[in-house]
């Protein structure tokens, strides 16, 4: 997807992007686990966290082992979502320290009742991967000049 998460991609194109894709992940394991009801629970599986580029449903991050926030959040929040618990995938942009452009990524959370569960750091995501790393403000990501229909999609996109 050369188009999405490049320089020249507005903010709010790409939260609705990576809205579709976090969506679309959730699903997909939403019915693995439909047919699957046997598979282990994340946290019991022997997942970790490592970085990949991929977005990885449960049978593919199960048997590669690892993942990062987006597959483990996805899985979660399919696993919650088959017990009855509500919940939702939320994210933050941030932005690499030291890179010679503001370059933004994002991290995903699982929005629950009473706050942010975060599978990243539950399955090994240290320190020294995110300490360095600046949440972007608002003002430096969507601009000075941000409207009253990016605070809408802001909302609506589940970006806190």
């Amino acid at each position: 997807m050369y188009h999405w998460f490049s320089p020249d991609t507005s903010p709010v194109e790409n939260a609705y992007a990576l809205r579709a894709l976090l969506d679309c992940l959730v699903r997909l394991n939403e019915s693995y686990l439909k047919y699957h009801p046997k598979t282990p629970a994340l946290y019991r599986s022997g997942v970790y966290y490592e970085r990949v580029d991929e977005w990885l449903p449960i049978p593919a991050l199960y048997q590669l082992g690892y993942g990062d926030c987006k597959s483990l959040a996805a899985a979660l929040i399919a696993e919650y979502r088959a017990a009855k618990i509500p919940c939702e995938a939320t994210f933050r942009w941030i932005v690499r320290p030291h890179a010679p452009e503001l370059v933004r990524d994002f991290h995903i959370l699982v929005e629950v009742e009473n706050g942010w569960e975060d599978p990243s750091k539950v399955l090994g995501m240290g320190k020294n991967e995110v300490a360095p790393i600046q949440y972007v403000e608002d003002v430096d990501y969507f601009g000075a000049d941000r409207s009253a229909s990016v605070e809408r999609n802001m909302r609506k996109l589940k970006i806190f």
